[in-house]
């Protein structure tokens, strides 16, 4: 049963986005050599090594106070084409979309470096040019240049964009803060980031579906951060805007005119008709949200039919966060530790889904638990959601642009984490878990969600915001690749972030946590006791 008022939504872990997915490449069963494995940190704490009697003092980056200075707010509208339709666009959302019609904004910040530049040259050159290529991309994005309405005689909301009046709101801003320690690894406090996120200004009758900021750090580079509306943007359609935009934004720096064409990978599908919903989840989503405004919110009062986001949770006070990296070495070592525990898993009959990604979250699950501590017979909660493009009869194209993820979870004993072979453990629930898939991808998917929404702060719920293989840092705007990237929407959901960055034998995991001090104090030193730690290397 879901409380009525509820100011805790544990299950709200996709703000960030949070772009949750399972990534499916790389299924391996058969062991493989390494030689040690690492993590990675950047001035944050001494270099730690693998002796179980590990101590150290946790150095923490203080923000200092810092002024950001709105300096406007513009309205950019696509591109005039004359070979589309100057009519409106009305895209009707499939039950993927409608699962997550009311969840906070997806909140990302990307941070670009500039070692040559000045104020002058940023507002005469790079903000023109990103406005003017913002414009450009979104010819090939009109859906979310509109917004999500709910019209009053009609049964469901819809997407609506009106190629005369609609735009995307971009705040331009300047900050005096440390960029340096903004683009680093060290531990700050979490709530120094959030300043460069825009505003997401939305009605029960109307909602925009994505709002930009650029802030602009005095001779020291730039601030991209994107406000996502999640019932339209999961952590792919995501990416492939923001690399469409930096893919014209370069196009158009180095050649002085935009191109008429992007690579099919960043080329959206809006084409979502083929999406059967053979389970009648549309109108099961449709009565859930009808009802959960008012439990959630403000009680009978509500508007069944709003569009507007659920408020988005308070950054807790003194929360800290870090950003830790496996290497692939790591990544190998971890796989080798699974399967010393699943000798079975040689079996190609009995395989186990070891990919970079469950990898990761079967450490980063065991590194937390073991930092809060408690009664090892409490139940966690762990809840992820799978891309289910390729997954689908028929499978969408790669390229689909829409939210077509869902939830899934496992259950269990604190103490199974807490155990020797704890990594073991987790990893094969969740192979096993994937493994359900086959029985069918939306089983009870609706129930869950529920499920899910209702759990109270009493239950340990941890999730997982982005994934490996959404290259949010093969981003370039034409002045260099992004330096970091910042899934904000953890700080508030409780949720840990997954990324991958680097190329080719460089290639590394980047792991982001939001925590109070003393639990950060142990998931370092938890995180670090089974990998070595190295200085990153800047890319």
């Amino acid at each position: 049963m879901i409380r009525s008022k509820l100011t805790y939504y544990p299950f709200v872990f996709f703000p960030g986005t949070e772009m949750a997915h399972f990534d499916q490449s790389d299924n391996y069963w058969l062991p493989s050599s390494v030689e040690g494995a690492r993590a990675e940190t950047k001035k944050t704490y001494p270099t730690l090594n693998l002796s179980l009697s590990l101590s150290f003092t946790l150095a923490i980056s203080m923000a200092s106070p810092n002024l950001v200075k709105i300096l406007d707010i513009c309205e950019v509208a696509a591109a005039y084409d004359s070979t589309k339709s100057a009519t409106e666009t009305i895209l009707s959302p499939t039950f993927f979309e409608l699962t997550y019609l009311r969840f906070p904004p997806s909140e990302c910040l990307c941070f670009f470096k500039l070692t040559d530049s000045n104020p002058t040259f940023f507002h005469s050159v790079i903000f023109p040019s990103l406005k003017k290529s913002l414009s450009h991309a979104l010819l090939h994005f009109l859906p979310i240049v509109g917004s999500l309405t709910w019209p009053p005689e009609s049964s469901r909301p819809i997407f609506v964009y009106h190629p005369n009046n609609d735009s995307v709101s971009v705040t331009l801003a300047e900050c005096n803060g440390d960029f340096d320690r903004l683009i680093g690894n060290g531990i700050h406090e979490a709530v120094e980031s959030h300043p460069y996120a825009p505003q997401f200004v939305a009605t029960e009758t109307r909602s925009p579906l994505v709002v930009l900021q650029v802030t602009l750090f005095p001779n020291k580079g730039f601030c991209i951060g994107m406000a996502m509306h999640h019932a339209i943007f999961d952590g792919k359609s995501a990416s492939m805007f923001l690399r469409a935009w930096a893919y014209t934004c370069k196009y158009i720096v180095e050649k002085g005119e935009a191109p008429r064409l992007l690579p099919a990978e960043i080329t959206p599908s809006f084409e979502w008709k083929s999406i059967q919903d053979s389970k009648g989840l549309e109108e099961a989503y449709i009565n859930l949200w009808a009802t959960m405004g008012k439990r959630l919110e403000s009680g009978s009062d509500s508007n069944p039919k709003s569009v507007k986001p659920l408020s988005k949770l308070e950054v807790q006070p003194n929360l800290l966060r870090a950003t830790f990296h496996l290497s692939s070495e790591a990544i190998k070592k971890l796989r080798e530790s699974v399967l010393r525990y699943h000798p079975e898993a040689t079996d190609p009959t009995k395989r186990l889904h070891l990919s970079t990604y469950v990898l990761a979250c079967s450490y980063v699950l065991i590194c937390l638990v073991k930092a809060r501590g408690g009664d090892a017979e409490r139940e966690v909660y762990f809840s992820w959601s799978v891309d289910c493009r390729s997954r689908l009869d028929p499978p969408l194209p790669p390229n689909h642009f829409g939210d077509p993820i869902v939830a899934h979870h496992i259950v269990s004993k604190a103490g199974d984490f807490m155990q020797e072979n704890g990594l073991a453990i987790i990893a094969e629930k969740l192979s096993a878990s994937i493994n359900g898939f086959e029985k069918g991808l939306h089983e009870g998917s609706s129930e869950r969600f529920e499920m899910l929404l209702s759990l109270g702060p009493e239950v340990r719920l941890l999730s997982v915001a982005g994934a490996t293989g959404l290259k949010f840092y093969n981003t370039d705007f034409g002045w260099g690749n992004v330096d970091k990237v910042e899934l904000t929407s953890i700080d508030r959901t409780g949720a840990f972030s997954v990324l991958d960055i680097g190329n080719g034998s460089d290639r590394r995991t980047e792991i982001g946590v939001a925590l109070k001090r003393p639990e950060m104090e142990s998931f370092a030193s938890f995180f670090s006791n089974g990998v070595e730690v190295m200085p990153l290397k800047q890319i």
